[in-house]
């Protein structure tokens, strides 16, 4: 079939280090084109559009209608008017911008998918003007993001957001969550029917990039004597828990647990946390890598033995990073509840712990730490279920038989 690919809040796609968002569009283009589909990207960057057939070779797109004439004259008036009257903002040209884009670059294109944004509803409106349906991904509530973030909208401003949001779900002929948390949190906020929403896990590159005689929990012969590593792969926003798990990392070697903490990642509150860090005396203990690629990344994870997923005070526990951890053959400890995240399997594959809980934190990594058969029981399991269900091809053959069902 020939796809549409839409992401309308654009995270740099064209080199790298590429971010979470990023790299799962990436991933997720590459794989539908391995499987025979006609794929167009088409993506806003820093105010401008671009499409490519590809990810190698991006071409800017000049949009007829909206860059230029009557149209562009107007958007100048009416953002003068709403910055000098503080009037709410509506997305309205942005949108109708990258709709003018679809028609002019997808025509001919069988399904609309795209990366659901807040405020952007390029897609929603191309979906209704030409007939196309659309299929939302749904890899998070920006509005929970926004509020965590503290510049979530008030007042009218909110309620207008809101009400923009909800009706381009309603456009949406299928929605897929990324998690079952976020499919729970997209019907309950926004309203959708439950049929119209389900539930496609996110993949991991290192299935590919690593096999397992590359991955510490498969050593034939391990050290006893060496320590346990724990790595950290992420954002350090407050619900992020890098500040939960620097705490409870610092109780169990107050403990005398023997563990080495690598943090891999960069971004807000970096800086907070490497100074947390060395007001705790971890210096010896606690490597910050920056951002990295994954393919940089992989040798660290290969080269540890659990994986930490502690965020605090975020409504889906099963992010990314689980996936890489358990591609390279980590037990994993996460933060959890209400039987989430699925993807870890208590005393299987992970250890599963309350959110924002030091203490129980803290009680998970020493008694994994002391446990060093078990340690490597839950890597080698969580490996073979990655190789199982977590390669990113898995994640297309899903998202093939959705956008199958959507057409036909």
């Amino acid at each position: 079939m020939k796809i549409g690919y839409l992401m309308q809040l654009g995270e740099e796609i064209r080199q790298t280090p590429y971010s979470g968002p990023a790299n799962h569009v990436r991933q997720v283009f590459l794989e539908l084109a391995r499987r025979g589909h006609q794929m167009r990207l088409l993506i806003r960057l820093e105010g401008k559009i671009w499409k490519t057939d590809d990810l190698k070779e991006f071409q800017l797109v000049v949009v007829r209608w909206a860059d230029r004439g009557p149209l562009r004259w107007l958007e100048r008036v009416i953002r003068r008017l709403q910055s000098q009257f503080k009037l709410p903002y509506l997305g309205y040209f942005e949108s109708v911008r990258f709709a003018l884009a679809c028609r002019q670059e997808l025509q001919g294109t069988d399904v609309f998918l795209e990366r659901f944004s807040w405020m952007n509803y390029g897609g929603a409106l191309a979906c209704c003007w030409y007939r196309t349906p659309l299929v939302l991904e749904y890899n998070g509530d920006p509005l929970a993001d926004l509020e965590a973030k503290g510049s979530a909208p008030q007042g009218i401003q909110r309620r207008i957001s809101v009400s923009l949001m909800k009706r381009m779900f309603q456009r949406a002929a299928q929605v897929v969550a990324s998690g079952e948390g976020w499919r729970i949190n997209c019907i309950e906020r926004w309203g959708v029917d439950a049929d119209r929403v389900v539930t496609i896990e996110n993949g991991s590159e290192l299935v590919q990039l690593l096999n397992r005689g590359q991955l510490r929990a498969f050593d034939a012969s391990p050290d006893p004597s060496r320590a346990v590593n724990l790595v950290y792969l992420g954002g350090f926003y407050p619900w992020h828990g890098v500040s939960v798990l620097l705490q409870a990392f610092s109780k169990a070697i107050q403990q005398r647990a023997d563990l080495q903490l690598v943090l891999i990642g960069a971004g807000a509150g970096f800086e907070e946390a490497q100074r947390l860090a060395y007001n705790l005396n971890l210096a010896d203990r606690v490597i910050f890598t920056g951002r990295l690629t994954a393919s940089e990344y992989a040798r660290y994870l290969a080269d540890a033995d659990i994986g930490v997923s502690p965020y605090c005070g975020w409504e889906e526990f099963s992010g990314l990073k689980i996936f890489d951890y358990k591609a390279a053959g980590l037990a994993c400890i996460a933060s959890g509840k209400d039987g989430m995240p699925l993807t870890v399997s208590h005393g299987k594959t992970g250890w599963i712990v309350s959110p924002c809980d030091e203490h129980d934190l803290c009680q998970a990594m020493i008694a994994l730490s002391s446990q060093r058969d078990l340690l490597r029981r839950m890597g080698q399991a969580a490996r073979v279920e990655a190789e199982q269900w977590h390669g990113w091809d898995q994640t297309a053959r899903q998202l093939e038989e959705i956008l199958d069902r959507v057409l036909f």
